[in-house]
């Protein structure tokens, strides 16, 4: 005996993409209401990268469809009147920081990542035009993670990472003049 269609996983699935639809439709229609004056979208990106979400959810980050995507998002929300800006990932340490660490306690550098392998910058090079393609501007956040060579994960004695892509509230709130900043600069530009 087959098992209802509404038990299935499929089924389960699509109805989170409706709920999803719905609710994406809610608060653009709150966005055009309200008026901002300006949106500011994060994403995650860890899709299609090995992990465990890889085959759930059909995205690969950077690829064009992935960036078709964001352009035709950064049109929308420019349509609702307000500025739109988009913030780059934030680099990828590709290990639980806190676990890391716990194992390492007299060497935190075994833990800290090379830019160039926690940094995409071919990826925020093509997220950056398609952003800027559909009327938004577009902030690497980089360098407030990292230095030429490496990406630490604790900054003076504060940890950056709570886990494998999470940024602590500590951290976090160490960023808040840089984000206001950046926020600043993506009004007053035309």
């Amino acid at each position: 005996m087959d098992a209802p269609i509404a038990s299935s996983p499929l089924r389960r699935l699509a109805q989170r993409l409706d709920q999803c639809e719905q609710w994406a439709a809610g608060i653009l229609a709150r966005l055009r209401a309200e008026h901002p004056r300006l949106i500011v979208v994060s994403m995650w990106r860890v899709y299609g990268t090995g992990g465990s979400f890889d085959g759930q959810t059909g995205f690969t980050p950077y690829d064009p469809e992935w960036l078709g995507s964001l352009t035709r998002l950064v049109k929308q929300l420019r349509s609702t009147g307000a500025r739109v800006l988009v913030l780059g990932p934030v680099p990828d340490p590709h290990l639980v920081v806190p676990i890391c660490l716990s194992g390492h306690l007299d060497d935190v550098v075994a833990c800290t990542s090379k830019t160039s392998t926690a940094v995409n910058k071919s990826g925020i090079a093509a997220e950056r035009s398609a952003t800027q393609a559909g009327g938004g501007q577009y902030a690497d956040l980089t360098d407030l993670f990292c230095t030429a060579e490496r990406c630490p994960v604790i900054v003076g004695d504060t940890l950056v990472y709570a886990d494998w892509s999470h940024i602590t509230s500590e951290y976090s709130r160490l960023l808040a003049p840089a984000m206001a900043a950046l926020a600043d600069r993506a009004l007053s530009q035309p």
